[in-house]
């Protein structure tokens, strides 16, 4: 992280200044038809072998029916196995997001310390927590996975909306973007610093995880700095 705060370890992270990255794609599809056929119709001497010229006559159509149909442009054929076009995704259930989500907690939990809650509006499953045993932990937090990008930052927004929010320690922009320092030039997440009913409040979103997280401590402490310097080496 980049407070004045903390001494980050290969795990700290911190805000830094954000550089915008637009990825690009190209596609680009090149088909190729061939001219179709054309025939041209030569003139039938009448003679006296009409049963000759209409075998004839037929052989020449079932030769240009094969060549029409070679050249013709083939279409799918919906009755072989289509592989990986017909299959199905497989959707996670909720006992799969809850593991997933337990799977990244921050250190300093006890198996027994988050317990399932019913999910706010746009999340996939959330978490409550008890207080966290490492140095600087909160007394309660609180986990979410959002079902997409859209849910994360409605709910993200609710933890701002209902924060009186500051500055985070070290003059750091709140709400603004965090960076972990092993990456510095991939942007996070978002970050915010507050107060609720009194209580230190540190919240930030984990953008690739659909992830966001929110931690409080009480009056009588941690207080903020406390707070987030733990954030800072267990975010």
């Amino acid at each position: 992280m980049s407070s004045q705060e903390t001494e980050p370890d290969d795990e700290d992270t911190g805000p830094l200044s954000v550089r915008d990255a637009r990825p690009t794609s190209a596609a680009a599809t090149d088909r190729r038809f061939d001219s179709p056929l054309s025939v041209n119709p030569r003139p039938v001497r009448r003679d006296n072998r009409p049963v000759v010229l209409i075998a004839a006559a037929t052989a020449a159509i079932v030769a240009l029916g094969v060549l029409a149909w070679s050249f013709w442009p083939s279409s799918p054929n919906t009755d072989a196995p289509s592989g990986d076009a017909g299959a199905t995704t497989k959707t996670e259930s909720p006992e799969q997001a809850e593991a997933r989500l337990r799977a990244m907690l921050p250190r300093g939990y006890a198996a027994d310390s988050c317990e399932a809650v019913v999910p706010a509006k746009g999340a996939l499953v959330q978490l409550s927590c008890a207080p966290n045993a490492d140095t600087g932990g909160p007394l309660s937090a609180t986990y979410t996975l959002a079902k997409d990008n859209d849910a994360l930052e409605g709910l993200f927004d609710d933890v701002v909306n209902t924060s009186s929010v500051v500055d985070c320690p070290g003059n750091i922009q709140s709400p603004g973007p965090w960076r972990r320092n092993a990456t510095p030039q991939e942007t996070a997440g978002t970050l915010v610093c507050g107060f609720q009913q009194s209580k230190p409040t540190v919240a930030w979103t984990t953008d690739a995880n659909l992830m966001v997280s929110a931690v409080q401590s009480g009056p009588q402490g941690p207080n903020m700095v406390q707070l987030y310097t733990w954030w800072a080496s267990h975010s």
